[in-house]
């Protein structure tokens, strides 16, 4: 079976793909209306997010080839008869299946009709807007998530540079910063690269010998040492980095990251890591056990060609989600436009920062996170959270 278009840049799955019952899948007839559902759903969907660009009769058969998802939404659009296509999709989804429909039909006998003998759980007539979506669609997304467990509670993102100079470390620092200070989650930031990671320094810290310890010496590391070692930059922020000597081998253990990993699920409910560009044993150890992988590239053809084989390397970990690719310094002078990046790499960036001299360098330099200022930095910070689900506490700050 060939593998169809995507708007998102991922093949359709094949049957022989799916051994198991994913969550979600969704098909949408035109790009418009897949790019709402996928701005809307996806930050509730994680790894089970993407919406595809094909017609109807072309759903229809992916569906009949593999094993239903247990979220499917489809687009009637283009059907003459939509009585009869919904009739004919529920001859392929299996019994469990929860299917949400849109559709150019916009006709209350229409809506009473499917939804309430025809096995869709809810339909909605085009022109899509987010208000119907939130309305209408989230609450069942929602509570599909719930009935999994709540995967935001301990989720581990680890960020990776096509390049030095990316920006890997801004961008992580500035993720973490909002999401523990703007949407109030429990977040812990820590820089991998014990020997010239920069997070501290972005955020006017100190380094310590904290992380060195717990991944030279495993076994000591408690919640006792986690105290000692991080270091508050805000309520909810608290941030893990170490300086070891230019001269000294770094001495990791085998199997600490996972334990590290661990000890700091237990506490926080987002661990951000920075792995930089240069994949040592504990970053690929921590490309093992990440939920979510974020690739920051700049408009340059090293990154292009780097992006290719970071994306290489993590099918080899098919565990983890699709990673999430970043846009740092986009329209920068003599850099490669967005749009020539997307057309020729066959994808649409996560999300996209623009080039801003004046601001982020000046930042980094006082130790201010740029995305305390609001403006188009900060608005690019804040589509990555969302993307990676993370939505503000129902805590008080």
């Amino acid at each position: 079976m060939p593998s169809y278009p995507s708007a998102y840049g991922q093949p359709l799955p094949q049957p022989q793909a799916l051994p198991k019952r994913e969550k979600f899948i969704g098909f949408a007839y035109d790009e418009a209306s897949a790019a709402l559902l996928h701005g809307v759903l996806s930050p509730y969907l994680h790894d089970n997010n993407q919406i595809h660009v094909v017609d109807f009769r072309t759903s229809l058969a992916i569906l009949a080839a593999m094993t239903t998802p247990e979220i499917v939404v489809v687009d009637l659009s283009g059907e003459d008869q939509p009585i009869n296509a919904v009739m004919e999709l529920a001859e392929v989804v299996e019994t469990g299946t929860t299917v949400l429909a849109i559709g150019e039909t916009m006709n209350v006998n229409f809506y009473r009709t499917v939804t309430k003998g025809m096995g869709v759980k809810e339909y909605l007539p085009k022109p899509l807007n987010q208000a119907s979506l939130e309305q209408n669609f989230l609450p069942i997304i929602r509570n599909m998530a719930q009935d999994t467990g709540n995967r935001r509670n301990g989720r581990f993102v680890m960020f990776t540079g096509t390049r030095g100079g990316a920006g890997t470390s801004t961008v992580a620092t500035n993720l973490a910063w909002l999401i523990g200070n703007e949407l109030h989650r429990h977040t812990a930031l820590v820089d991998a690269d014990l020997y010239t990671g920069t997070i501290a320094l972005n955020l006017n810290l100190s380094a310590n010998n904290g992380l060195g310890t717990a991944l030279a010496v495993p076994e000591r590391v408690d919640q006792l040492l986690l105290e000692r070692s991080m270091q508050p930059a805000g309520d909810r922020l608290h941030v893990l980095a170490g300086q070891e000597g230019l001269g000294k081998d770094f001495d990791y253990k085998p199997g600490s990251g996972a334990t590290l990993v661990k000890a700091l699920h237990a506490r926080y409910n987002f661990v951000v890591m920075d792995a930089g560009n240069r994949l040592s044993a504990f970053s690929r150890d921590l490309m093992s056990l990440a939920q979510q992988r974020v690739i920051v590239m700049d408009p340059s053809m090293i990154s292009v060609r780097n992006l290719e084989r970071l994306q290489a390397l993590a099918r080899n970990y098919p565990q983890t989600s699709r990673p999430l690719v970043v846009l740092n310094k986009a329209q920068a002078p003599g850099g490669l436009s967005q749009s020539y990046l997307e057309q020729n790499m066959g994808m649409r960036f996560d999300a996209v920062i623009p080039d801003l001299p004046r601001i982020v360098p000046k930042a980094n330099q006082f130790g201010t996170p740029a995305a305390s200022v609001r403006g188009p930095f900060r608005d690019a910070i804040a589509t990555l959270a969302k993307a990676l689900g993370a939505t503000p506490s129902t805590e008080a700050p």
